[in-house]
């Protein structure tokens, strides 16, 4: 089951406990998804990886949200993938992405491939946000800006 944000914290000092560990405790392996908000549905297992540099969404989530593919803007990237093959990306979307009471707005890069997830989000949006994922304890806090 994806983790959910835990919680938006006001100030400069986020903890995370050992009461806050998934069932497994620390014997898990597991990467850190998280649920979300986007266009109105519920998005499932949005992976959070801090060793990406880009936020991806995948042409067939794009499809899902019933987003218009001609608003897609024609901004191409050379990514390398996890596997070492080069690709073209299809441009670039930006998103609202509501996280808890939180909402964020975040460019992805479009690429039409098989994914194990829905949508990525590497370090532009990590950063952005202001997160601080744990794949340890499941969970990601946001030290944040509730948008106006």
């Amino acid at each position: 089951m994806a983790a959910m944000i835990h919680q938006v914290i006001r100030g400069h000092r986020i903890n995370f406990c050992y009461n806050e560990l998934p069932v497994e405790g620390r014997s898990h392996n597991k990467a850190l998804h998280i649920t979300v908000i986007c266009r109105d549905k519920v998005v499932n297992r949005v992976l959070v990886d801090d060793g990406s540099g880009l936020n991806i969404c995948p042409l067939s989530m794009l499809r899902n949200l019933n987003f218009d593919l001609g608003k897609v803007k024609q901004k191409k990237v050379n990514v390398r993938a996890f596997d070492g093959v080069q690709r073209d990306t299809l441009g670039a979307v930006n998103l609202t992405l509501q996280m808890g009471p939180v909402e964020f707005g975040a460019q992805f890069q479009v690429l039409d491939i098989d994914t194990s997830y829905n949508l990525l989000l590497g370090r532009p949006f990590i950063h952005m946000a202001e997160a601080v994922p744990s794949t340890l304890h499941q969970m990601m806090k946001l030290v944040g800006k509730m948008k106006s």
